[in-house]
């Protein structure tokens, strides 16, 4: 696929994997839809494209956990571009603390985001690419989707869920023309580990990628059409270590927990 001219709608656009990915794309010459809460961020972010050279995006600010702003969202994409081709759920957020005396209400909102803002979006999209005969899902996931970290263990659950949905649709979806591509990044430098209210632990500092990093290797993935892709070689060989030698991994994981937990 080349990304020029695609109709994109992008969750979770106005900061670290979605601010870059957004101007990775804009460079492609995607056509953007840029979706997140914070309306300020969102506008600087367009007129960054635009100065940029890239297509003038549209720009809608949405929580995508609740189901009437996405129905909104959908509308306003309807009336002004006709529809989308790709649709990345890149929204998230994470919520760091034990899961003994954790606030309910926050670990609702992972959910509601992670994981119900995801399938609202798709499901709002989704018909418009199949009575067209193509489109892509694109699934924004995490190494805590195989990997559960300590102490994000909702947020690890949401990524585990968002997992089974991207295969599953995939089977589902492949007859008709719809490709779904799931991206599991490992350790990025963003401020989403200050916003979930998790401390910098030294193996973050030292082996993080950056967003842009990320986003250039998320928008090769898809445009080759890779159904799933971990863009980070040690997250990758985490991910296999732990597929081919689950109790030494295990073993060895705990350690590195008591240690820097």
């Amino acid at each position: 696929m080349n990304w020029d001219d695609q109709r994109v709608v992008l969750t979770g656009a106005s900061s670290g994997i979605g601010r870059a990915l957004a101007l990775v794309l804009a460079e492609r010459g995607a056509r953007l839809v840029l979706v997140a809460r914070r309306v300020q961020a969102l506008a600087e972010l367009g007129s960054a494209i635009e100065e940029s050279g890239g297509h003038r995006p549209l720009v809608v600010p949405c929580d995508v956990s609740d189901l009437a702003q996405v129905g909104a969202l959908h509308a306003e994409v309807e009336a002004q571009w006709g529809g989308a081709d790709v649709l990345i759920n890149n929204a998230g957020r994470g919520y760091y603390h034990s899961f003994a005396d954790a606030d309910v209400r926050e670990y609702e909102a992972v959910v509601q985001t992670n994981l119900l803002g995801t399938i609202y979006c798709t499901r709002a999209f989704l018909p418009g690419m199949l009575a067209q005969g193509r489109g892509r899902l694109v699934f924004i996931s995490s190494i805590a989707g195989e990997f559960p970290v300590p102490k994000h263990a909702v947020y690890s659950a949401t990524k585990f869920a968002l997992n089974g949905l991207a295969e599953s649709l995939d089977y589902e979806l492949a007859p008709q023309g719809i490709g779904v591509h799931l991206v599991g990044p490992g350790l990025v430098h963003t401020e989403f580990a200050e916003r979930a209210g998790s401390k910098h632990l030294p193996v973050q500092k030292k082996f993080a990628k950056s967003a842009e990093e990320v986003a250039e290797a998320i928008a090769d993935a898809v445009a080759a059409g890779k159904h799933k892709s971990v863009p980070d070689a040690a997250a990758h060989l985490l991910i296999k270590l732990r597929q081919h030698l689950p109790r030494l991994t295990r073993f060895a994981f705990k350690r590195v927990c008591r240690r820097f937990h």
